[in-house]
């Protein structure tokens, strides 16, 4: 896709954190690339090295990691707008420690860390944007270990309700059971029983 197109996918983002001056970031932005992936298509493979950084334009990934035993445990999922990859692997040159994988036809800008970190170095608002975005990142990890680590399972579904209520529509079941800690048999029940809790109320 031609750079006019990158810049018109970019720009908006970028105007949200005040950098509405393209050059200002070159040649960070000269490099990036527009890919389209369809369902089931990884963004990242654990196990990977990989320095590249994912802005959502459309879809949805989830981040999992696999377990010894074979089994998949899902650490989070990223939407249109939000930004993903394997961040501690690009900083650490190590390889990624969990996959990223399409659950809906995925657009997604991609860029290099590494240019990415070098612009920053150069230009403050870069700088800000890499720290505003770190920033999130250790937030919404932060949020997510309290509600494992505090939160029964009716609690914590009701966390996914409050806070990302469209995966409810978007995400198979099993893919939830999977990131809130529970079983999926747990959570059929524990959506009847909300179900009937609530209509009870109204």
């Amino acid at each position: 896709m031609a750079q006019a197109d990158i810049t018109r996918f970019l720009l908006p983002w970028l105007t949200r954190w005040g950098l509405t001056d393209m050059a200002a970031a070159e040649p960070w932005p000269a490099g990036a690339t527009l890919h389209s992936f369809a369902v089931d298509d990884y963004l990242v493979r654990s196990g990977d090295s990989c320095d590249t950084l994912y802005l959502l334009d459309s879809g949805l990934v989830r981040l999992f990691y696999l377990t010894e035993d074979g089994r998949e445990r899902n650490k989070a999922f990223y939407r249109s707008g939000q930004i993903t990859g394997a961040v501690s692997a690009a900083l650490t040159d190590s390889p990624a420690p969990f996959s990223i994988q399409c659950l809906e036809p995925t657009r997604a800008i991609c860029f290099s860390y590494r240019s990415f970190s070098i612009a920053a170095q150069s230009d403050e608002r870069i700088a800000a944007l890499s720290r505003q975005l770190l920033t999130e990142a250790f937030i919404r990890n932060e949020q997510r270990e309290a509600m494992l680590l505090t939160c029964n399972a009716e609690q914590r579904y009701r966390w996914l309700l409050a806070n990302e209520a469209d995966l409810t529509d978007r995400v198979a079941q099993f893919h939830i059971a999977s990131y809130l800690g529970i079983d999926a048999v747990s959570l059929s029940r524990l959506k009847r029983k909300i179900s009937d809790q609530d209509g009870r109320q109204h």
